[in-house]
């Protein structure tokens, strides 16, 4: 069911977007000046260019457009004049509405005019500039070898065309192009293939010999290498003073020796192995942090100054009876939620054992804390070391009650979570247990409903006037800018929109567009 707006709707030069214009297979019998329709039949937009009389003839509807401007144009075949030649589009001046034809004349051979330029004749053609270019026509019947000293090498074969063949030359030539072969390059002729080689005097070297390289760092001392008659050589690699020194003691043996301090610039990795440091005074000087990659510290000495590093006993030892917060508490289920395996209750026979100053933090409301009902954010303390399966009673423990909700919401007193607020005493009531409820005098004061009757009929608009202190009584009267009006159809409730003006300060006007009978519409009036 549509929406009604019953007076003119000013969209205040916004946008209407995409809307749809009402279809209708047929021009409708009533119409106003300027209504517009969509024909389905026709696909058209049609106008009301005639509104419906009264008691006679229909509305008359003009397609859009048929009468202001042209809405086809269509290319038709070939027009010859009278003279026999064809004359391009036609010249007779054109007008009109509607749908417009243009005949166009087809260009019609060499002595004709009409959609391309005079001049035309055979053996030319018209290219993209417009003008006639002669084509020239024939075959290749011989060509000549070069002579020029920068074209040497060039020899033709059949040298009557249409087709000659031309190769490159170069027997007996030590030159191509009367240029010396440059950068190395030589020219071979290769009477095996069919192809001319060249090459550089780098490649020959690099088929003939092998190079190889070998990096003599700074302060090495020799190198010997094994020698051209096969025989293995002495070889020697060494370092620098104070580093890693290997030699050769045969053919089949590398020796290693290590100097008693040796200084590694990188990485230093051990494999399925461990570094071990033999007895000594000296401490090992670290200059970094240690990463040990989630590994342990194992058989830890026991610390004795401020910088020194503790074992697990030490700490256990120095933090025993020192109160923690261990984590949060489902109020609901009784246990609680951050402690992994050791996660249970705070009371019963199956209780968690917890140091003096031990506390909870409530997460989850209930009343699964000794039926106390615990709010989230709510704090359970241990007021003194409790065994774990003891079955503790209420004592031990101390409860912090927040009270940090701001307010809550429900269906009911009891299913209401309460909070901290405030409500204006005129408007609301609230009970001792924080239950907020809007008085029902608050509602019925501040709204009314409302039959439009009485209206007044004028330059095809209705009328309804409201008086606001007859509706809402006059102590005080309320004002017509305070008020907000909504307006329904009285049968079917559908919301409709009329023009809602103050009439006045204590009247409202409610006018309707066409005309409509009393009691049609119902208003409910709300003051603000």
């Amino acid at each position: 069911m549509a929406i009604n707006f019953l007076n003119t709707v000013d969209l205040n030069f916004n946008q209407l977007r995409k809307a749809a214009i009402e279809g209708l297979a047929a021009n409708p019998a009533a119409g106003v000046l300027g209504q517009i329709y969509y024909d389905t039949a026709v696909s058209a937009l049609k106008i009301c260019t005639t509104a419906q009389v009264i008691g006679g003839a229909n509305a008359v509807w003009t397609e859009v457009g048929a009468t202001s401007g042209v809405e086809k144009i269509t290319i038709g075949n070939a027009n010859v004049n009278a003279g026999g030649v064809n004359t391009g589009l036609v010249r007779t001046p054109i007008s009109g509405t509607g749908e417009i034809v243009l005949t166009p004349a087809i260009y019609g051979g060499a002595a004709n005019v009409g959609m391309v330029p005079t001049g035309g004749a055979a053996n030319k053609y018209l290219d993209g500039t417009g003008a006639w270019i002669d084509v020239t026509t024939g075959d290749i019947e011989s060509v000549n070898a070069a002579t020029a000293a920068n074209l040497l090498g060039i020899n033709i074969t059949t040298p009557l065309g249409p087709n000659p063949t031309v190769g490159l030359d170069i027997v007996g030539r030590d030159v191509l192009g009367g240029t010396p072969a440059t950068g190395d390059q030589l020219l071979i002729y290769d009477l095996d293939t069919t192809k001319n080689k060249k090459v550089t005097v780098g490649n020959l070297v690099g088929g003939f010999e092998t190079t190889y390289t070998i990096d003599v760092p700074a302060g090495t001392t020799n190198v010997n290498l094994k020698g051209s008659d096969g025989t293995d050589d002495p070889i020697t690699i060494s370092g620098f003073t104070g580093q890693t020194v290997m030699s050769r003691i045969s053919a089949s043996e590398l020796r290693v020796a290590l100097t008693p301090s040796v200084v590694v610039a990188n990485n230093l990795t051990l494999t399925n192995g461990s570094l071990t440091q033999q007895a000594g005074t000296a401490a090992n000087s670290l200059t970094t942090g240690l990463d040990m990659n989630t590994s342990k510290l194992i058989d830890v000495g026991a610390g004795t100054i401020a910088t020194d590093g503790v074992n697990l006993g030490q700490v256990e030892a120095l933090v025993a009876g020192i109160g923690l917060f261990k984590g949060g508490y489902n109020a609901t289920t009784g246990l609680t939620v951050n402690l992994g395996a050791g996660n249970g209750s705070l009371d019963g026979t199956a209780n968690i054992a917890l140091d003096q100053g031990d506390f909870f933090v409530v997460t989850v409301k209930g009343g699964a804390f000794y039926t106390l009902t615990l709010e989230v954010g709510d704090m359970i303390y241990a007021n003194q070391a409790i065994t774990a399966n003891s079955n503790p009673g209420i004592g031990v423990y101390t409860v912090v009650i927040q009270d940090a909700n701001i307010a809550g919401a429900g269906a009911s007193d009891a299913a209401t979570e309460k909070g901290v607020a405030g409500f204006d005493s005129a408007n609301f009531t609230v009970s001792a247990n924080g239950w907020v409820q809007l008085k029902e005098e608050v509602l019925s004061g501040r709204m009314r409903k409302i039959a439009l009757t009485s209206g007044t009929d004028s330059g095809g608009q209705t009328t309804f006037n409201v008086n606001l202190a007859t509706l809402f009584g006059a102590n005080p009267t309320p004002v017509a800018a305070d008020c907000i009006a909504t307006v329904k159809e009285t049968t079917s409730s559908l919301i409709v929109y009329p023009i809602v003006t103050g009439n006045g300060t204590g009247s409202l006007d409610f006018k309707f567009i066409p005309t409509v009978s009393d009691s049609t519409y119902t208003a409910i009036i709300s003051i603000v």
